[in-house]
């Protein structure tokens, strides 16, 4: 029974549209206990089931039977995105209003002219509306069967909310969130491709684009592509970018030749055979980050969901005993700790964090032994010396990669350089111009690499002066309280 109250499950409707997937988790003991998926076949064009309810409802069911789930277990769903936008919301609007303009919103387009359609909406940091819109009918028909079942809904999320939420409950964007840097994320299916910023968790611009897969050979796709990419992007430095790839036709390696990014890239191919759900062998990947998003929705409470569900299923939860089962590190170490087993090297920085704790304590201790030590007068003296001559040579090298480094179409105006107490000067930002922005975004991942503890974070700005087109970049860690500052050569 503990366990079983400590768990979270996610039926999550893959992006591909052709298989259900099932996942459960156990919050207390950070691991995964069933994976597991079904075939079942669904329109793109109207999110009708293209076999019958009664089929959708045995597929359900025979997934909690064999993994002997009770049906009376809460159960969030996660649905692959219709139609999502971006909104400025007029200042007159007050917020019981708003999703009753959203839903006006979304009926001035095409494919909500017959069709009605259920919103699903939270407010930006820029105070700008995130919503996603989903065909009425297909949702009260997902409701019906699961009620039919009587299976609790707590949820039913969008696709793009669960699988960033999934990112970072794998400390995939660990970095981006803990320094608050820009990164690019962008989603492709079959049916869309979906490009976003986000500066850490947080979304600051996205823009879904269907794509005609089905008339449409590969070499036009991908420059169709490359140029909505282009587009999207062209006047941003992100630190990475993060590609999840659901599409059964376009595969990665051409897609990220296509797109050209030249910063950190990191591509989670979602398919059968690299999803231990979807029963692979040997997967790369326990289930898709649209499916572990979905069930820790509780948990990542700081992403909250697109919400499609009106809450007339809403299961009557002990919400403040669920919220006590869980914290923020058995999750990410729970997950870590699988993947790892799965083979997924690249996410064991997640101990990063833990490492650094054990190092502050041990200076912690060789602090208070030099503070005692009183009866040396000299003793002091020789460790700040050194240290000095210790960082000062880190510095130098420092230095010299950041000038070494450069973009050749790339210029400095200004390094600005801080000196902290304890003797460690570090780069505080960089000032210049550039003829190409993309060139940065390589220089941004590399620098940000050599200073861990203080990324610099972009901000660039087009110019233009005598008819040349040129953009002004400042790389900053926040930390302009300067000791040193020297002009560039």
């Amino acid at each position: 029974m503990g366990k079983r109250k400590s768990a979270n499950l996610c039926v999550n409707v893959l992006s591909t549209l052709s298989h259900v997937e099932l996942l459960e988790y156990d919050l207390l003991e950070g691991r995964f206990l069933h994976l597991d998926s079904e075939e079942f076949l669904i329109d793109p064009t109207t999110r009708d089931f293209l076999d019958t309810g009664e089929r959708f409802k045995q597929v359900i069911k025979r997934l909690y039977e064999r993994n002997r789930i009770p049906l009376k277990t809460p159960t969030n769903i996660v649905v692959p995105s219709f139609f999502t936008r971006q909104f400025q919301v007029p200042e007159s609007i007050l917020a019981e209003e708003l999703p009753i303009v959203l839903t006006s919103e979304a009926e001035r387009f095409y494919v909500f002219k017959k069709i009605d359609p259920v919103i699903g909406h939270y407010t930006l940091n820029n105070g700008e509306v995130l919503y996603t819109a989903y065909p009425k009918h297909a949702i009260d028909t997902v409701k019906k069967n699961f009620m039919d079942l009587k299976i609790p809904l707590v949820s039913i999320d969008c696709n793009y909310t669960a699988a960033l939420r999934g990112l970072l409950a794998m400390g995939v964007i660990q970095n981006e969130v803990t320094s608050r840097l820009k990164w690019g994320f962008l989603i492709i299916s079959d049916f869309y491709l979906f490009l976003s910023v986000l500066e850490g968790q947080h979304y600051e611009k996205i823009s879904e684009i269907p794509l005609p897969l089905q008339n449409t050979d590969e070499a036009t796709l991908l420059l169709e592509i490359r140029n909505d990419f282009q587009q999207f992007y062209e006047y941003e430095v992100l630190n990475r970018l993060v590609i999840i790839n659901n599409s059964m036709k376009i595969y990665s390696p051409p897609l990220v030749d296509s797109i050209g990014f030249q910063g950190p890239t990191d591509v989670f191919d979602q398919n059968d055979g690299t999803l231990a759900s979807r029963g692979a062998k040997d997967a790369p990947f326990p289930c898709t980050l649209d499916a572990i998003g979905g069930a820790l929705i509780k948990a990542f409470e700081e992403i909250p969901p697109l919400e499609l569900n009106d809450g007339s299923l809403l299961a009557m939860l002990e919400d403040e005993k669920h919220k006590t089962l869980v914290s923020y590190g058995l999750i990410a170490l729970g997950v870590i700790l699988f993947i790892g087993q799965l083979g997924i090297s690249s996410l064991l920085d997640m101990f990063a964090g833990q490492e650094q704790a054990k190092s502050d304590q041990i200076q912690a201790s060789i602090n208070a032994v030099v503070s005692t030590m009183s009866i040396i007068p000299d003793v002091k003296q020789k460790l700040f010396i050194k240290k000095c001559v210790v960082e000062n040579y880190k510095l130098n090298n420092l230095l010299i990669k950041i000038d070494q480094n450069l973009p050749q179409d790339a210029w400095f105006t200004k390094i600005t350089l801080n000196t902290q107490p304890d003797m460690k000067a570090i780069v505080t930002s960089l000032k210049g111009g550039t003829l190409n922005a993309d060139s940065l975004n390589a220089y941004v991942g590399l620098i940000n690499n050599e200073i861990k503890d203080l990324p610099l974070t972009p901000n660039v700005i087009p110019k233009e002066e005598e008819n040349q087109r040129y953009f002004e970049f400042t790389l900053s860690n926040g930390s302009d309280k300067t000791d040193q500052t020297g002009a560039a050569p």
